[in-house]
């Protein structure tokens, strides 16, 4: 029982990996870093879905982002993916 319940722990480790920004030579992140990424990723989208801004401005126009970890691995997107067609 434990096993199936630690396999469906990494599975869902793996789903939520998946979803954030990563590195191109990122192999894998520790469960915690993941954790981390997740919970700042969430805090970012929340704060730029209740701004005008673009991402690349919503980045350069708040100070918590401008240097972050997360703001490095966001550059990496191509952000144009993300626009409707």
């Amino acid at each position: 029982m434990a096993d199936r319940r630690l396999s469906h722990l990494n599975a869902a480790f793996a789903e939520l990996r998946s979803h954030i920004p990563r590195f191109p030579y990122e192999k894998r992140l520790s469960k915690i870093d993941t954790l981390r990424l997740a919970l700042a990723y969430i805090e970012f989208l929340d704060g730029l879905t209740h701004s005008d801004l673009m991402v690349h401005e919503y980045i350069a126009h708040s100070p918590r982002w401008l240097h972050s970890e997360l703001a490095l691995r966001l550059r990496w997107l191509d952000w144009n993916y993300f626009l409707p067609r």
